[in-house]
This record gives structure tokens, sequence and C-alpha cells, in this order.
């Protein structure tokens, strides 16, 4: 399909023209990206370690550990085109029919043959075919120490590391931004023949405006190959100290062992670099939002860490094991500051049968490199533009004061074109001036082994997380809908609309979304693990255990919004969030070396969270839309996986199986990449595998 401006071409295979003339564009007039995009894209592994280790003396051990991986795999996408990328077409030029020149040049006042008419190009290279981006990923980790016995009550360990990943990047099949436009500005020379008007010999024109027109030659000269290279590099040194201090006597009286310790220093030093050629680097590919900045720089901390374990009463009446748990550490950061982490811990054991514990935990995450680094630069960020001209009502969903809060002009409002694809653009990247994130976690629970049932456990833990200061970027939708809400200036002063009023069409169309400290995260819920290994006597054993996790709250809020996720999958959720998932399996251990599982996932029920009654993320108007496409609820999912593990020869292990034997459907929706659906439930359906595993 070609789109320009609001028209696009009337195609003789299933329209009424001649396949060069134009008609006004319907909603119908969109390209399905979805079958080009690969769900799993192939890749091929290369790993390989060694360890070697010398034992000086009784004091003294040498280690070394070396790791390389080597990944490489091809992605693939829908193809490239002008997404808004040229805005110019000359009135004389031979490619337009004369009802296409009436259209776009003597019905917009370019009555002269030598006028340039302003129009915006949306089209697809259908027949350049989809991109490939080659991906490539190669790292190594070298760790060598030395460790050892002090004396009967002290111990050490000393190591340093250094580790490198690369990862070469080409991006191929993609236009040539300044080529695209070349190639449209077309004329008719004194031979008759159309060439460029440009001059430029190699220009070939760009036909879009005939069914058939595309050649070739035309598709070869404004494609284009990109390389990024980019990578990191870590370095670190390491040192600790573990004693019992039962050796020196010192021990709470009521305990039966001494307090344990353990401290240390460590150094960390964390390097990025992003080297895009000189297309990338200009902005210069058509399938890029814009330019990849070059990225070269690192941050590094030093932290001093202590642990203890302190049993306080054991092998006493009531109190089998009373035991606490201390640490702290302390992080300076050359990027964030200084910054203090610590836990305290306590586990009750009043017998052999109950366990109880609780703890809580003030813990600091620092920015790591690609959220200080990364390149500012284009992207794709919202869903909608509540002042275009919505698809299900033909005017906008705002109204003209709150439009105007959004850089709306009065002449515009009515007439801003919505994207087809519902994509928008974002201007986002890393900040170094981020600071870091901070948790406090709570945990509560029991362990349960009775001694009447032998090979039973069960252990139940509530936790309660709150993090401060998370990372992110506040949403495209977010900030649009609360500046035409409310005209706050420093979220009106992020949207940049283009001379058409839209969020999209051009490179001078986005919202600011760069990382910042914005939110506020809460979790809390149950989960569960139950273990039970019952004899079968000459048979063998039987093996069945459930890890389950139920879902109390999880909220994300920022100066803009609040809301919780838990049963809700979507563009604000992500992916589904069910209240309840478990894995179950149970497996036979037979008398012959063999072992054949079954294994039971299961996720619960989700709904889409534009059916919240929660404001902040419940979108009613866009309900009745979910509904058509069958994507408004998903339904729970059950998955069994049977496998089987056979021991051989002592030294080998033979492996088969099945999973998703029942060859279960992934739940369908619009848009699969932005609810999660890869991530959560299978893509594939059934899936066969075998492996042999062996030692020497």
């Amino acid at each position: 399909w070609n789109l320009v401006g609001d028209y696009a071409l009337d195609w003789n295979g299933g329209g009424t023209g001649n396949g060069n003339t134009f008609r006004p564009r319907t909603s119908a007039d969109v390209f399905n990206y979805g079958p080009y995009n690969h769900i799993q894209r192939p890749d091929k592994m290369y790993a390989a370690g060694g360890f070697a280790n010398y034992r000086i003396n009784e004091h003294a051990e040498v280690y070394v550990e070396v790791m390389f991986m080597d990944d490489y795999t091809d992605a693939q996408i829908a193809p490239t085109g002008n997404f808004g990328r040229t805005d110019q077409i000359n009135c004389d030029n031979p490619m337009l029919s004369e009802q296409q020149r009436d259209l776009i040049c003597t019905q917009a006042g370019f009555t002269e043959p030598d006028d340039i008419a302003n129009v915006v190009v949306l089209r697809r290279n259908v027949e350049g075919g989809p991109r490939t981006d080659q991906l490539k990923h190669t790292s190594w980790r070298l760790l060598a120490g030395i460790r050892g016995d002090i004396n009967e009550t002290w111990s050490y360990d000393v190591y340093g590391l250094h580790a490198e990943v690369s990862s070469p990047q080409v991006y191929i099949n993609d236009f040539f931004i300044p080529r695209i436009q070349e190639a449209l500005l077309v004329v008719e020379n004194d031979a008759g023949e159309w060439v460029c008007s440009s001059g430029n010999p190699d220009c070939v024109p760009w036909n879009i405006f005939l069914e058939g027109g595309v050649t070739d030659e035309a598709i070869d000269y404004m494609s284009l190959n990109a390389v990024v290279v980019s990578g990191t590099e870590t370095q670190m040194l390491s040192g600790n100290l573990t004693g019992d201090l039962e050796d020196y006597g010192i021990a709470f009286p009521t305990a039966s062992e001494g307090i344990q310790l353990a401290l240390g220093a460590e150094y960390r030093k964390e390097y990025v670099y992003i080297r895009p050629d000189l297309p990338r680097q200009e902005g210069n590919i058509a399938g890029f939002g814009g330019a990849t900045v070059p990225i070269d720089d690192g941050f590094n901390v030093t932290e001093y860490f202590f642990e203890a374990l302190v049993p306080i009463v054991q092998d006493a009446p009531g109190f089998q094991d009373l035991t606490l748990e201390l640490g702290y550490r302390y992080s300076d950061y050359s990027l964030a500051g200084s910054h203090d982490t610590y836990k305290i811990q306590v586990s009750w054991a009043p017998s052999a049968s109950v366990k109880f514990r609780a703890g809580f935990n003030h813990a600091v995450r620092a920015p790591n490199a690609g959220e200080l680094f990364a390149p500012q630069n284009f992207g794709l960020g919202g869903n909608n533009d509540i002042c275009a001209n919505q698809p299900s009502t033909g005017v906008p969903a705002a109204t003209l004061e709150e439009c105007i809060r959004t850089g709306v002009t009065p002449a515009q409002y009515g007439n801003i074109l919505p994207n087809p694809a519902g994509q928008y653009n974002t201007f986002g990247g890393g900040n170094p001036l981020l600071d870091p994130e901070a948790a406090d976690t709570i945990t509560a629970g029991f362990v349960f082994t009775p001694q009447g049932l032998p090979g039973f456990s069960a252990t139940i833990d509530y936790y309660d997380i709150e993090i401060e200061d998370t990372i992110g970027a506040l949403d495209f939708d977010d900030i649009l809908q609360t500046c035409a809400r409310t005209g706050d200036p420093s979220l009106c002063s992020l949207i940049h609309r283009d001379t058409s009023g839209t969020l999209w069409l051009t490179t001078n169309a986005f919202i600011e979304t760069n990382n910042q400290n914005v939110g506020f995260l809460y979790a809390s819920g149950i989960d569960v693990n139950l273990n039970y290994l019952a004899s079968l006597g000459d048979h063998g054993f039987l093996n069945m255990s459930l890890i389950g996790s139920w879902v109390e709250e999880n909220r994300f809020a920022n100066p803009l919004t609040d809301y919780d996720c838990v049963g809700y999958f979507g563009e604000q959720c992500g992916q589904p969030m069910a209240e309840w998932r478990h894995r179950a399996r149970f497996s036979w251990e037979t008398n012959f070396n063999t072992v054949f599982s079954l294994a039971w996932r299961y996720i619960g029920s989700t709904d889409n969270d534009d059916f919240s009654p929660d404001p902040d993320i419940g979108s009613p108007g866009d309900q009745e839309l979910w509904i058509i496409n069958n994507a408004d609820k998903l339904d729970a999912e059950n998955y069994f996986d049977l496998s089987a593990t056979i021991n051989f020869a002592e030294n080998y292990q033979f492996s088969i199986g099945i999973n998703n034997i029942l060859d279960t459907d992934p739940p369908l929706a619009p848009d699969l990449s932005s609810t999660g659906f890869v991530g959560t439930y299978d893509p594939l359906g059934r899936f066969i595998f075998t492996s042999l595993r062996f030692n020497f």
C-alpha cells in the first residue's frame, strides 16, 4: 500500500483505478507488520570454560577461572520504508499521473511546473522484503585469586576479575534517508528519460505512484546497511575474611555454636561504549527514529561489607534454634554518591519440625551503565494521541482547550492525522545524573518438616517490598494526558508537535522520555513451596513438588499515575500479572536408573488493563476495540510437560521430553509484543527435545 498525505494509491488489483490514481485514505490502508517479525529467532551459540587450581600449602591455594561465549542470531522485522522522512515532490514530476498532480499540486496551490509541493510520504518497501539484524555477542571472563586458611579460626579469599562483552551489529536492508528524497525528485531529460533532478547519475527514480512501478535498481540505490559496535567491560578486585569466633570463646552461653563473621572490601569499575557508523550517527537510517549518539563512559564503586551469624539459643526446650543474622554494606559510587545497605533477620525453630523466620532488608541499587549512558535518541512509545482524530469516531478524544495545552493550534484541532499503526515518537535514553533506587523489604514465613511425615516439607513466605526513586521514564500517554488535564508546564514542555500537529509524522514530533528517578514500586504476596518424597518400596520413589506464587499487590506510582496491575495485562501493565501461578512436578524415581516426570504449569486469568476501574490505566473508550479483537481477557492456561531421564554406563545421561504435550496455543491479541505473551505463554506449541550428557 502507498500512503501519500491523506491519499492512498487506488490499485487496479482491488480498487477502481488504473493503478496510478489516488483515492481518500481509509482506516483499512495500514500495513500488517506482524507476519514478518520472528517470535523465536534462529540462534547459534558456542560456550567454553576452564578451571584450574594449585594448592601451594595448607595456607594458600591459587585458582583460575576462564569462561568464553560466542552467540550469533538473525532478527527479522518488517520492511523499511519512507516513514514520513521526506516532504518534497516536484510538480513537473513525470511519475505523477494528471489526477495525482492535480490533488497534491494544483489543489494545494502549487500551480507552476517547477513548484515543489509539500507532501509527506508514508510507504513501506514491500518490494525489497524484510529487514534483518545480524546480532553477535562475544564475551569472555577471567578470574584469578588465592584463598586459604590463616589458622583454625580465619579463612581468606582474594581475587581479581576482568570481563568483556563485545556486540557488533549489522542492520541490513534499510533505507538511506537522503537518497529517498533524491529518488522522489524526478524530471524528464531531453532524451525523454526519467532521471533524478539532482543530476546524480547513480540515482534511480522511486516510482511509488504507479502500481508495479518500483524497480530493483531504485531499491538498491536507496538501501544501506548500518553498523553499530558496542560493548562493556568490568574490572573488579575483591577480598574477604571469614571466621568462627567460637575458638575465642565469643558465643552466647545459651548457644552451642559461636558467632561467625564475614568482612571484606571490593572495588569495581564498569565501562560501556557504543560506536555507530556515520549514517547512524547522523540519523539517516529510515528505520530508526533518530540519530544514535556515540557513548564512551563508565563509573567505579568502592564497597566495604560486614556480615554476622549470631546463634542466641540452641538445643533448649522450645528453642531448638534461635539465630540472628546481620549485614551491612557501605558503597561509594563515583557518579551516585555513597549509600548504606543493611539487613536484620531472625529465625526461630521451637522444635525440629517447625521454623519461623522474619527479616528486614534495606537495599540500594545504583543505576547501571545502560541506564546512565544509553544514547538519547528517538523511539516508539505511546499508542494514542488524544488530540488526533480517533479512528473510531473521527474526532479528537480531548477538548480544544486540553489540546492547546499540548501544543495544538486551533487550526490544527480536528485535522490531526492519527498514526495508523498506533505508534508515536519518543525521545529518550540514559541520564548520568540518576540517583540509586532504594528498597525496603519485609519478609515473614515458616518452614514445616513434620517428624511424623518423613519426606514432607512446606515453606510459606510473605513478602512486602517498597522501592523508591525507581529508575524509569515517564510514559508517553501519561505525559500527554496529564498535560492536557492540568496544563503542568514541566510536563507540557516535554511535548513537541510538528507543523501538522502530529506526534509521529516527522522527527520534529515527539515526547521526551529520558530516564529519571520518577517512580515508586510496591509489591506484596505469598510464595509457597511444597515437597514430598514417598517411598514405593521395590519400585523406587515418588517425588512431588509445587512452587506457587500468589500476588496480593503490584503497584506502580509516579507523579502522574498510581495503579495496581494484579489481574491485568496491556499497554500500561505489560506482561500478564496473574494473581496465582504455579509449577507442580510429579516424578517417579525408578530402581532401574530412570526418572519419569510430569510437570504442570498454571497461569491464572487476567483482564486487559483498559477494563480496570482505575482511571490511571482504564480506558472505557478502547474497550469495544479489544472486545471485537477478543483481547479483552486472557483465560487461565494449563501446560503439561512430560520427560524421562536415563542414567547408563555410569557417566552418561540421556534425556527426552515433550513440553506442552496438549499443543496449547498462546492467546491472541492485536499486539503480541506489548502484552508480553511471548515471555509468559508458549508461543510455539508442542516442543520435543533430547539431550545427552556425559562426565569424564
